[in-house]
């Protein structure tokens, strides 16, 4: 279905309103060849779309076209009996595959549950969360680029996952991932490494033995941290953990002994959160935005927010770190203009 001057509010978690020039909904294949039959069905500036929870539409107004993917369905590849393939198609809820791969005690993303995201979104941003990363996980994808009319698939390896990155996240072509394929486990070693989950399971008494119990309790545990987007919009972290070297967090460590840190492969990585409530900004409200008051590493609109409200929050955030702690965030959110 085609639609021209459509206001996507609705298509958005950060709930605001912007109207596009053209929005093509593509449901199967047929409407991919569609579009690659018809080149006015796309311009010079194309977006694809899923759920939106991670999009912030700066403008009133997108000069382009939106491609909102709700191709749908889950299959069984191939299995033994220590592991099994599923198949995933882009457009399904994110979440609705987490509880489908626990149900049946299959485990891998049981530590992603409740993340806000459509399956093909997932791959692009390599969404992680409580110690798990899509990449653990993945097999390949397969695309479709509707200038070309190329299917390709791409394997782990070649979509070069790092912290929220893939080589789809900054696309210099217009790439649709169409499908998925996961590998989980039938007898998996459940991570409870995470500081929010060992504290819960310890100040409850909590026994965990299975991936639907896990995805329960992270579950239980975002619910209890993060706002719900349709309550109170938003597009979850806002910004990254920035990463920087060891000696400059050392220096930090000497005025900040409690500052939070991470290993990483390319350094320290520090909680952005942290940064930003020790800034001041934790539940502080400029105009109708805001740093919400008990996750400060998350931006909600208050009402009728529009994107360069965000935009300019962001910005002097972003310079506030930069004085104090000598810091660059960057955005985990997609910017679009």
């Amino acid at each position: 279905m085609i639609h021209s001057n459509y206001n996507i509010k609705h298509l958005n978690s950060f709930g605001l309103s912007c109207t596009v020039n053209k929005l093509i909904e593509i449901n199967n294949e047929d409407d991919l060849y569609l579009i690659n039959s018809n080149p006015d069905f796309l311009s010079t500036k194309n977006i694809i779309l899923g759920l939106g929870s991670n999009s912030v539409f700066v403008n009133d107004y997108f000069n382009g076209t939106v491609l909102l993917i709700k191709n749908k369905g889950i299959k069984i590849i191939e299995e033994d009996k220590d592991s099994i393939i599923i198949e995933a198609y882009s457009g399904e809820d994110w979440n609705d595959l987490v509880n489908f791969a626990c149900g049946n005690s299959w485990g891998g993303i049981e530590n992603l549950a409740a993340v806000p995201s459509s399956v093909g979104a997932a791959i692009v941003q390599n969404i992680g969360a409580y110690g798990q990363e899509i990449k653990d996980s993945f097999l390949c994808c397969t695309t479709y680029n509707p200038q070309t009319n190329q299917w390709k698939e791409y394997n782990n390896e070649e979509c070069k996952f790092d912290y929220r990155y893939s080589i789809f996240k900054y696309q210099t072509q217009l790439e649709i991932i169409w499908k998925i394929r996961l590998k989980l486990f039938k007898k998996p070693k459940l991570n409870i490494s995470y500081s929010a989950i060992k504290e819960k399971i310890e100040s409850e008494a909590i026994e965990i033995t299975n991936p639907k119990q896990m995805s329960q309790l992270v579950t239980q545990i975002r619910n209890s941290k993060l706002p719900n987007p349709k309550e109170l919009p938003n597009a979850g972290s806002f910004f990254k953990n920035p990463v920087i070297n060891q000696e400059h967090f050392n220096s930090l460590k000497e005025t900040y002994p409690q500052i939070p840190s991470y290993p990483s492969l390319k350094g320290v990585k520090i909680a952005a959160g942290w940064l930003i409530e020790q800034a001041g900004w934790k539940g502080k409200r400029v105009g109708n935005v805001g740093m919400h008051e008990k996750q400060a590493l998350v931006m909600v609109n208050y009402g009728n927010a529009k994107g360069e409200e965000i935009v300019n929050l962001a910005q002097e955030i972003e310079k506030s770190i930069k004085n104090i702690f000598n810091i660059n965030l960057e955005k985990e959110v997609h910017i679009i203009l």
